[in-house]
């Protein structure tokens, strides 16, 4: 599974600030947040802190970070992405240890070369500067392993049922026409087409005409014309349909694409399992406790971590996405 997983998950995160009873968690200076009983420290919140710093300002330069935005500055917005990613990220090991999920010798392994990589092209002195340390970069590498199975795992137990027919694709011609051609007209033209003339040959001179061909799945038309179109056998042409301001007429060219259907169907799947992962998260996130260190977290700018090295925490994930 890729990372960008989390991305589309960070909706999650409104739950955590409100997460949990009476606070019962306490936190040091050097802590940023903690889920339950996983804390983040705040050595492993660089990590990601200067992989984002890293990213960005290798493409767009060091003045990115002070773009005006509608709602304060580019900084504040990825800084506010950049919690909400990490609160999710402990919560996804939180479930991941709630489970008893842990890593196998080799994704271990494959833990420990990521470590090292990292410390490698982070250096004697930026560990120095940030206090990233070689037992904190494996335990991220760790964290981040275990919440990849917890996804996987999640996403794999989530019971999905799409019907072929839910997922059919068909193959249409759409002819459209502005309602002043007129009804009579559109009805003789529906005529023409259903004796076996062109599409071409009877829009042919007419002004407010369009005619289009392609792939339907539910959901990409109006109700209406969604029905008709997905009753019609091969061939066929609908009725004359009013919607809006227009007439249309539907043809069905092919009532089952055999290769979009397949894809589509795929789609759809992918879309169950990760709103079932949803689902687990949000049960997660209502039975645990989560708090943060505003102090620890508001203490910061990108700006200070343009001396450290150009380092990316993910350059060194791809065994682990696996």
């Amino acid at each position: 599974m890729k990372k960008h997983i989390l991305c589309g998950i960070l909706s999650i995160c409104l739950l955590l600030s409100a997460c949990g009873g009476k606070s019962e968690l306490t936190l040091r200076a050097n802590e940023l947040l903690a889920v339950g009983d996983l804390v983040c420290t705040w050595p492993e919140a660089q990590m990601f802190i200067l992989s984002q710093y890293n990213k960005y300002t290798s493409v767009y330069g060091r003045g990115i970070w002070n773009v005006e935005m509608a709602e304060g500055n580019f900084e504040g917005y990825i800084k506010a992405g950049l919690l909400d990613y990490l609160k999710l990220l402990f919560l996804a090991d939180y479930g991941a240890r709630k489970a008893e999920l842990s890593l196998s010798s080799a994704e271990q392994n494959a833990v420990s070369r990521a470590a090292d990589s990292f410390m490698k092209a982070l250096g004697e002195e930026g560990s120095a500067r940030s206090g990233i340390t070689r037992a904190i970069a494996e335990e991220a590498y760790a964290r981040f392993a275990r919440a990849q199975i917890f996804y996987r795992q999640t996403m794999i137990d989530g019971q999905v049922e799409v019907s072929e027919e839910k997922a059919r694709v068909i193959y249409v011609q759409i002819v459209e026409l502005e309602q002043r051609v007129g009804y009579n007209q559109t009805r003789e033209i529906l005529k023409g087409l259903e004796s076996g003339k062109t599409v071409s040959e009877m829009l042919r001179g007419l002004e407010g005409v369009s005619s289009r061909k392609e792939n339907i799945a539910r959901g990409m038309l109006p109700q209406e014309l969604e029905t008709i179109a997905f009753a019609l056998k091969e061939g066929q042409w609908s009725p004359i349909i009013s919607q809006g301001t227009s007439y249309y007429l539907i043809q069905s060219l092919s009532p089952y694409v055999l290769e979009e259907t397949a894809r589509h169907k795929a789609e759809m799947e992918q879309t169950a399992r990760e709103e079932n992962l949803n689902q687990v998260l949000k049960g997660l996130a209502d039975s645990v406790e989560l708090i943060y260190n505003p102090n620890r977290w508001n203490s910061w700018t990108m700006e200070q971590y343009s001396a450290l090295p150009q380092v990316n925490f993910y350059d060194f994930c791809g065994e682990l996405l696996k």
